[in-house]
């Protein structure tokens, strides 16, 4: 971490971005859209939901680095990079999550096998797990 920026401040800044979406996916892009502007609306607040898991894995590996422990440290990595199949890197860590997300979305769309709406299905479905995510995430 740089010298010039404390880690109060760093956290302040991102738990600022972790203010509230609305709790359910299904509260984020209006049904009465048209399936065209429903499908945009739900790919960016997807991809805003995405930054602010970014931003707060960031502040979950700054705050496990400023642990003095070490078997803290230890711990965590491995339990990540061992168990997880994953990294302490926030960046991996997020784009881990997103592809098993993924995953988990398609395979709950293909086994209600109901209908149409594929895209925003999965799509809320992600909004939906990366909200429970970020629930978890907050101090």
């Amino acid at each position: 971490m740089r010298a010039s920026v404390s880690l109060p401040l760093v956290l302040a800044a991102s738990l600022w971005s972790l203010q509230p979406l609305p709790t359910r996916a299904s509260e984020v892009c209006s049904s009465t859209k048209s399936t065209v502007e429903e499908t945009g609306c739900v790919i960016a607040a997807l991809k805003a939901m995405d930054q602010r898991l970014e931003q707060a894995l960031e502040a979950v590996a700054l705050e496990a680095r400023a642990v003095p422990s070490e078997v803290f440290q230890t711990l965590w990595r491995d339990n990540l990079t061992g168990f997880y199949k994953t990294s302490a890197d926030p960046v991996d860590q997020a784009a881990a999550f997103r592809n098993e997300r993924r995953k988990v979305c398609a395979y709950a769309k293909s086994v209600a096998f109901q209908g149409t709406g594929y895209g925003i299905f999965t799509t809320r479905c992600e909004l939906a797990l990366t909200q429970t995510l970020l629930d978890q995430l907050k101090p």
